[in-house]
C-alpha cells in the first residue's frame, strides 16, 4: 500500500505537461546544489557566528539521510517523469536531469530531508518579515518539494512525508542541543563545537554502514570544519556586500566547485574523505584566513 507506483502516477499525470519542467526545476530547492551554496553563503555574509552551527546541521542531515537510505534500501517507484530530459534543450536538460535521474534508493525522502533543515534555518535565523511569516514560507517551500518529488516520479508520498518528518526531528533536536549547550556554556563557539561533533559521529556511522565516498566526504568535512573552528575561529563580522567582499567568496565556491567535478571520476574513498577535510576546513577557514592578511588587519599589527 505505502508502495505503490500507481499513486505516483496519479500525482505526476495530476501536474499539466506545460508544468512539470517547472516542478523539477522546483525541487531543486531542496538539493544539495541548492542547500549546500546556501548555509556557506549565510555563513561567509551574515552573522557567522549565528550560522556556523548549521555547517554541521546540514552536514549530518545528509549523513542520517545517507545512512537510512542504506538501512531500508527501498528502490524508486519506476514511474518515468512527464517529459524526457532527451526531448528538452540542452541548457535546460542539464538543470532538470540531476531532479528526476536518481540512483540511489527512495526511503526516506533526502530532499524532504535537506528541504526541512534548510527552510528552517532561514525561518529562524534571517531577519526578513516576521518570524510567523518565515514559518509559514519555509513550510510552504518544504511542501512544495516534497509534492515535486512525488510529480517528477522518483518518489513514493510515504518517501517524503517520513522525510520530511525525520528532517524536522533531527532538526529540532539539533537546534535544542545548540541552544542547551549555549545557554550552559554561554557561548556560541562551544554550541557549535557540539554541534559540529554530533556531524562527525553521524558521518562515521553512516560510513560504516552505507560505505559511499559521499559519505567519507561529509567525515571528512565535519572533522575539517571541527578543527579549524577549534583553533580559527572567524571574524563575527560578515564580507562586505560588494564587489571587494564577493572575491574571496567566488574563489572558495569555484575551490569547491572544481574539487567537486573532479570527484565525480574518483570512487577511492580515501580521496573523498581528504577533500571533504579540505572543504569543511576551506568553508570554515578561509574567513579568518582572509580576515589575518587584509589590509586593516595588518594596519593594526603595524601600529600595535
Amino acid at each position: 500500500m505505502w508502495f505503490e507506483s500507481a499513486r505516483v502516477e496519479v500525482v505526476r499525470d495530476a501536474v499539466p505537461e506545460w508544468l512539470a519542467v517547472f516542478v523539477g526545476l522546483l525541487s531543486h530547492l531542496g538539493s544539495v546544489w541548492f542547500v549546500a551554496p546556501t548555509v556557506v553563503l549565510a555563513f561567509w555574509y551574515l552573522d557567522r557566528h549565528r550560522f556556523a552551527s548549521w555547517l554541521g546541521i546540514v552536514m549530518g542531515c545528509y549523513a542520517l539521510m545517507i545512512g537510512l537510505k542504506g538501512f531500508f534500501e527501498t528502490p524508486r517507484p519506476g514511474v518515468d517523469p512527464a517529459i524526457a530530459v532527451e526531448s528538452l534543450p540542452l541548457l535546460v536538460a542539464v538543470v532538470y536531469a540531476p531532479a528526476v535521474e536518481i540512483s540511489t534508493s527512495s526511503f526516506p525522502s533526502g530532499h524532504a530531508m535537506a528541504a526541512v533543515v534548510i527552510w528552517t534555518m532561514l525561518a529562524l535565523e534571517l531577519d526578513v518579515g516576521t518570524r510567523s511569516g518565515r514559518i509559514a514560507t519555509g513550510a510552504a517551500m518544504v511542501g512544495l518539494v516534497s509534492l515535486s518529488r512525488i510529480a517528477v516520479g522518483v518518489h513514493f508520498p510515504i518517501d517524503v512525508v517520513v522525510g520530511a518528518l525525520v528532517g524536522l526531528g533531527y532538526v529540532a533536536g539539533m537546534v535544542a542541543l545548540r541552544d542547551r549547550v549555549r545557554s550552559r556554556m554561554r557561548s556560541t563557539r562551544g554550541a557549535t563545537t557540539a554541534v559540529l561533533g554530533v556531524s562527525v559521529v553521524l558521518s562515521a556511522l553512516a560510513l560504516a554502514t552505507d560505505g559511499r565516498p559521499e559519505t567519507a566526504a561529509l567525515l571528512g568535512g565535519s572533522v575539517g570544519g571541527l578543527l579549524v573552528w577549534q583553533y580559527a575561529t572567524p571574524p563575527r563580522d560578515p564580507w562586505d556586500r560588494t564587489l571587494r567582499g564577493a572575491v574571496p567568496a567566488v574563489l572558495g565556491l569555484g575551490l569547491l566547485g572544481v574539487v567537486a567535478l573532479a570527484l565525480l571520476v574518483v570512487d577511492a574513498l580515501p580521496v573523498w574523505l581528504l577533500v571533504g577535510f579540505v572543504g569543511g576546513g576551506v568553508v570554515v577557514g578561509l574567513p579568518a584566513l582572509t580576515a589575518a592578511n587584509s589590509p586593516t588587519r595588518t594596519l593594526r599589527r603595524s601600529a600595535s
